[in-house]
């Protein structure tokens, strides 16, 4: 094997400390380098993605409780759901499920909630003024939000107000006394 190539690296002290409490996972130094680089050039195109993003879609995905699907199969469910007969079963089911989520975001806040249904792409939202307006992928969602919202938001302590807009909810929470 050929011998490698030595290089002389200077760091400063943030870069010094997370070397020193990795150093305990590798062999040498040089390994530690090695794999650090190796693991900088595979996930490299993730260095423009928020962390907590990255982590919120691990956290969903690991344990199969979640699935990718496409939006557009996703909004054609939506389409065929509204003109079935037995609709109101499928939103009974919907609220069931509601109520299981309300349990898992105990302690969570309103924001938390948000950002994890962001994370499932129904839609993206912006906060001003105490409000949230959530920009939906799709008209047919809005249904499908709201009374998930519904549900989950007084459950983990959040009276809210829920505005319709085409394409929007508007979510404005009140606290407790109001």
């Amino acid at each position: 094997m050929k011998n490698p190539v030595r290089v002389t690296v200077a760091l400063d002290e943030k870069s010094l400390k997370i070397m020193n409490e990795l150093r305990g996972e590798f062999e040498s130094q040089s390994e530690l380098i090695r794999e650090v680089l190796k693991f900088y050039y595979e996930f490299r195109e993730l260095k423009s993605v928020r962390r907590e993003i990255i982590l919120r879609y691990v956290e969903m995905l690991r344990n199969g409780e979640h699935v990718v699907l496409d939006i557009d199969h996703f909004i054609a469910l939506m389409k065929f759901l509204g003109s079935h007969p037995e609709r109101e079963q499928f939103w009974e089911i919907h609220r069931d499920i509601a109520r299981a989520h309300a349990d898992e975001f105990a302690g969570k806040d309103l924001e938390y909630v948000l950002r994890r249904l962001e994370a499932c792409n129904l839609f993206r939202f912006t906060a001003k003024d105490g409000e949230y307006t959530l920009v939906l992928s799709s008209e047919l969602l809005k249904n499908f939000v709201k009374s998930f919202l519904e549900i989950v938001l007084p459950f983990i302590g959040y009276n809210v107000e829920i505005k319709e807009e085409f394409m929007k909810l508007r979510v404005k929470p009140f606290s407790v006394s109001d």
